[in-house]
């Protein structure tokens, strides 16, 4: 049964999609490529194709009809929701030594365990962001729920390296200006960001090229600085690096969100509660059951999304803090990102 003695199912929720936003601003997030944007349903509705050059106006006599354009392809999909969700108890001794103590130092307590619950729904997200943006596809098989499928990424946007830039004599200049040049063929447009590991950046930093581009007259350095990279990335027309190094534990294994031996092209990121900020893709976040609940008496503008509550059960009496949500990034326009292995 829900324990609302302390705190409201409303009042929990608001505290952990703030958690939440707070967690997923301090770590560093995907979301800033896809951006999360509530539903009220289960399913994602959008169109899936390239984004690509639209064809231009044509010109015509006077007088005569406008001609009729065709809209730029893509298909209309429609994709099922998983729920997502965590539960954490509050221990008996915890429970036990909280007897007597006022209000605020147990409502203390629940928050604390909030953070965590919303945290691991981040994570959880996160990883499939990573898989989405990396792999250009859809794998999940958890818990009895299974769920796979592509999003249909060129093949020449999965790329390796032709001298791997840990290795001799690498050109990681002209890999990443030629790459650059494949994804302004097939979108129109450049890309507005490189996204790497640190493990990556550093062994650009160390290459004979970029160390020769960063050269004054006080010579050539061993190594040059984050700050030099992007004045030459700047100087050739390409984006910045963002350096993403996020890690996930899944089951009871830890692991990088991004391989860190890739290098990924994609737009410029937006903020990560801008559902339309981008058309790469976004995060959908669907409405629970529990949302709906008149025990949890959340408003229905505000029922999409990671909802959460104090439950308590008798045999044994413990407090659970239960979080539920129905979530899944997908790729809009896979070929808005281009994945290269460099390392």
């Amino acid at each position: 049964m829900l324990w609302t003695d302390v705190v409201t199912p409303a009042e929990l929720t608001g505290y952990a999609r703030a958690a939440l936003e707070d967690y997923e601003r301090s770590k560093g997030t995907l979301g800033r490529w896809l951006p999360n944007r509530p539903v009220a349903d289960i399913v994602a509705r959008f169109i899936a194709g390239e984004a690509g050059l639209s064809p231009v106006a044509e010109y015509r006599s006077y007088d005569a009809e406008t001609p009729i354009g065709a809209l730029p392809g893509g298909k209309r999909v429609t994709i099922e929701l998983p729920p997502v969700g965590l539960k954490y108890r509050v221990s008996e001794y915890d429970q036990l030594r909280s007897r007597g103590v006022s209000d605020d130092k147990v409502l203390s307590s629940i928050e604390s365990v909030t953070r965590r619950v919303a945290g691991a729904v981040a994570d959880r997200i996160e990883v499939e962001r990573g898989k989405a943006i990396e792999n250009a596809a859809l794998n999940i098989n958890e818990n009895g729920f299974v769920q796979t499928g592509s999003w249909s990424r060129a093949a020449g946007h999965t790329v390796t390296a032709a001298t791997l830039w840990s290795g001799a004599s690498p050109k990681p200049l002209d890999d990443l200006q030629a790459w650059a040049d494949v994804y302004v063929a097939t979108n129109g447009e450049q890309p507005g960001a490189i996204v790497a590991s640190r493990k990556v950046v550093a062994a650009l930093a160390r290459t004979e090229e970029f160390r020769a581009l960063a050269a004054t007259t006080a010579g050539t350095p061993s190594l040059v600085s984050l700050e030099a990279i992007q004045a030459v990335l700047a100087a050739h027309g390409l984006p910045p690096i963002y350096i993403y190094d996020r890690q996930a534990k899944v089951g009871n294994a830890t692991s990088k969100v991004i391989s860190d031996n890739k290098v990924i092209f994609l737009p410029a990121p937006v903020d990560p509660f801008d559902a339309e900020g981008t058309d790469l893709g976004g995060t959908f976040w669907g409405q629970t059951l529990e949302s709906s609940e008149p025990d949890y008496g959340l408003e229905f503008e505000d029922q999409a999304g990671l909802v959460v509550g104090a439950w308590k059960t008798k045999d044994p009496i413990a407090v659970w803090v239960h979080s539920a949500a129905i979530a899944l990034p997908v790729l809009a326009n896979a070929n808005l990102s281009l994945v290269a292995t460099v390392l």
